[in-house]
């Protein structure tokens, strides 16, 4: 597929042997105690036309040979899809779906698994015109995935979900396809949100990669306040998926980790904050800022003087914002030593408002302006993000 029609469909596409050996396990655990079907059955459900018959009725023979024959050849080329193997693929997703509930929890996942395969068929081009035909039964499966009461099913529709959101056919696209795919992709979403709320932890891990897999930051924004999980796997997942999107997990979000209380947490934050161009020095620096203890906050004051390296301004003002008394009262005078318009304002803004009203007087007096002019100031903008920039 041409580099620059994908690239054209991201957007787009956004709103939008594990199974075999899950299927040996259930055999050995005894999951299929007393449901095997009769040889005969077998037979029929593995015969040409008796495959799709044997998935609706949850046979885990027909499912276990579905899995086989989607199972990748390395020494075979696939062809794509024609319109016989397409209405053979939707029978397969219809045949999956009617069977879904009929199967055993560790089993629904790998039907899930075996559905996504068979739609990736549609990937080869030339895909045939009917590709959308699928679109309907593999989002019904998923959609029963995510809402099933077993966390298998549950993990594995977000693990597909997450390909999904970049998945394109193989075809140029007319509008009318384009936007059905968006909408199909786009439907997922509120289901994936709603999977962060998890009491199990494996499927908050799953979600919060599902969505840090979402190209679009305003879609996958409802992962990145999971850093803060109580769960120390959620935490990390949530630092890995969204280690590259500084839009999303800001410099101070990192930051606040380096106090985590798992030091596994504070070397993959460390490791985050180097890519984002921080030195060593710099992050041990952000760390006392975001630190939870006051007397460490203050700490950091005296060391950004005279620093070159950044622009302590920045930091300070980060200080001002803290929420003891005594951090900014220190932190303004230690901005006497920087009159500049940005500090000007903030001290202005303290001034005025500050809850402390000892904070309030030695803003005040740091102002070289008169009440009057001081009041005409505009307000300074949050300053939400620190980002530490060497000069």
């Amino acid at each position: 597929m041409p580099k620059r029609r994908r690239a054209g469909l991201l957007m787009v596409g956004v709103f939008s042997c594990a199974g075999v050996a899950a299927l040996a396990f259930c055999y050995k655990a005894g999951v299929f105690k007393g449901r095997r079907p009769a040889a005969g059955a077998q037979a029929t459900a593995t015969a040409e036309g008796g495959l799709d018959q044997g998935l609706r009725s949850g046979d885990a023979e027909a499912l276990a040979t579905l899995l086989k024959q989607l199972t990748p050849n390395p020494d075979a080329s696939t062809p794509p899809a024609n319109d016989e193997e397409t209405e053979k693929s939707r029978n397969t997703l219809l045949a999956l779906r009617a069977g879904y509930l009929k199967f055993q929890g560790p089993l629904r996942a790998s039907v899930i698994t075996a559905a996504c395969r068979v739609f990736d068929r549609f990937t080869k081009e030339p895909a045939p015109a009917r590709w959308v035909d699928a679109l309907q039964p593999l989002h019904d499966l998923i959609t029963a995935g995510l809402s099933d009461t077993d966390p298998n099913p549950r993990r594995t529709a977000l693990a597909e979900i997450a390909k999904l959101w970049v998945w394109v056919p193989g075809r140029t696209l007319m509008p009318t396809e384009e936007q059905a795919l968006a909408e199909w992709k786009g439907a997922f979403h509120p289901g994936v949100v709603r999977s962060l709320a998890s009491r199990d932890i494996n499927t908050r891990i799953a979600a919060v990669a599902c969505l840090g897999a979402l190209p679009i930051d305003e879609m996958a924004a409802p992962g990145v306040p999971y850093i803060d999980d109580e769960n120390l796997d959620v935490r990390k997942q949530t630092l890995v998926s969204y280690a590259r999107r500084s839009l999303l997990l800001t410099v101070d979000m990192l930051l606040t980790r380096m106090n985590d209380p798992d030091p596994s947490i504070q070397e993959v934050a460390g490791m985050v904050l180097k890519t984002r161009g921080l030195t060593q020095e710099q992050i041990s620096l952000g760390a006392l800022i975001f630190s939870p203890r006051p007397a460490q906050r203050v700490s950091v004051i005296p060391l950004l003087k005279d620093r070159t390296d950044l622009d302590p301004v920045i930091w300070l003002i980060q200080l001002t914002h803290d929420p003891v008394e005594s951090v900014r009262l220190s932190a303004v005078e230690a901005l006497a030593a920087h009159k500049t318009p940005l500090v000007e304002r903030r001290l202005a803004e303290m001034a005025r408002g500050d809850a402390s009203i000892i904070v309030r007087s030695a803003a005040g007096k740091l102002l070289p302006t008169s009440d009057e002019k001081t009041a005409a100031l505009p307000p300074l903008p949050a300053t939400g993000a620190l980002n530490p920039k060497a000069n």
